[in-house]
This record gives structure tokens, sequence and C-alpha cells, in this order.
């Protein structure tokens, strides 16, 4: 389940795998690059929030950057649903 926050800009990824979990923080180191339509690329922080959901904050978007987009690249990277 993804859960985004977009007054704050954080999405909130809820894992059934706890070892999933582990597995992305340890094979991203708690960062990602995200690429945007027009090739420009920002940094996105990777951090456990705890109770099951990891929190990310998506920082140096533009507003107009549509949930769904930022949704669907979380579903490509991490593959969730």
């Amino acid at each position: 389940m993804i859960q985004i926050y977009g007054t704050r800009r954080h999405i909130y990824i809820k894992f059934q795998d706890p070892q999933r979990i582990n597995a992305l923080l340890t094979e991203t180191q708690g960062q990602k690059d995200f690429r945007h339509d027009n090739g420009e690329i920002s940094k996105v922080r990777i951090e456990a929030i705890g109770l099951g959901m990891r929190r990310v904050r998506v920082a140096n978007l533009p507003p107009e950057v549509a949930d769904t987009n930022i949704k669907n690249s979380a579903r490509t990277i991490w593959g969730t649903t």
C-alpha cells in the first residue's frame, strides 16, 4: 500500500515482509535517485519510521508533479502494490 501525504511531500509505503524492508534500506543505503521527465535528477531519502511503514521524503520536486507519477515510480523502484 502506498499513501501520499502531498502537503508535506512524504510517501508512506507499507510492506508486508520485514525482510524486504531491511533489504531495501541495505541496497539503497537510504537514498535513491528520482529522474524527472526533463532529465533532472533529485535525491530521495528513504527512512524507516516504525510500525511496518517507511517514510520517504521527496524533495526538490515541483508541486505540479502528479501524485500518480510519484506512486508509479515508487512501485517501479520497490515493487510494491
